[in-house]
């Protein structure tokens, strides 16, 4: 390998370092372009002729550079907290539609923004959504304000006909949760036109998730949704 060769090698592995890195902490959630490009960029720099101390000191300053920078930026793009308070004997989906053009303002504390999801299940907001990382905790409210606290659950962690690996570790699937957890969204109103974006979350068991909430359900559901935009519009 000539010096011409591998200076090329060396610069061009600098260059996608500096992409990789950017990609992994500015613009964390393309992470999936940015890794490879950082590992491409690493490989070059280490095919080099330069000495294993600057190819270390390099590849090295990228590294603590991404860790160090990587608490920071999570945290500067983390939603919340938000606390969701629901009804003891609320089950099924629930929305949280934030629009522009009516709703109710929500409640911040403490704890961080406190929704309080009504008995029909559509809490309307005049407020805009804001994305990134979830914090989100999910709570059920008594009619004296007691809180019993949901788990976050995921469908992937339950076995499904056809699956060739068995997952040993199947939380009981009669256990209540909040399942779709962060789910979001943009939509409009099919009764009005009326654009909004939303977060939508299903309090259920597995066992019923798919059994009583299913097409026909969300199909009921929606109805109420899009009669309360109307009536708040």
């Amino acid at each position: 390998m000539t010096i011409k060769t591998s200076n090329i090698l060396f610069y061009t592995g600098l260059f996608l370092l500096t992409v990789g890195t950017i990609g992994l902490t500015f613009a964390a959630f393309l992470a999936i372009v940015g890794l490879p490009v950082f590992a491409i960029g690493i490989s070059l720099v280490l095919f080099s002729k330069r000495t294993w101390k600057w190819k270390l000191i390099t590849v090295g300053g990228f590294v603590v550079a991404i860790f160090a920078f990587w608490p920071i930026w999570k945290a500067v793009n983390t939603v919340g907290p938000e606390v969701i308070l629901i009804p003891e004997n609320y089950r099924g989906k629930a929305n949280i539609i934030f629009t522009k053009n009516c709703g109710s303002k929500f409640t911040r504390t403490d704890e961080g923004r406190i929704y309080e999801i009504p008995e029909d299940g559509v809490l309307i907001l005049n407020e805009e959504q804001k994305y990134g990382f979830i914090d989100h905790t999910y709570y059920l409210v008594d009619k004296k304000g007691n809180r019993t606290k949901l788990p976050k659950m995921d469908v992937s962690d339950f076995n499904k006909e056809g699956d060739i690996e068995i997952k040993p570790n199947e939380p009981s699937r009669d256990q209540l949760g909040v399942f779709y957890w962060g789910r979001t969204g943009n939509t409009e109103s099919s009764v009005h036109g009326l654009k909004y974006s939303y977060q939508e979350f299903y309090v259920s068991t597995y066992s019923d998730l798919y059994k009583k909430y299913g097409p026909e359900f969300d199909m009921d559901f929606n109805s109420v949704r899009d009669k309360k935009i109307q009536q708040c519009e």
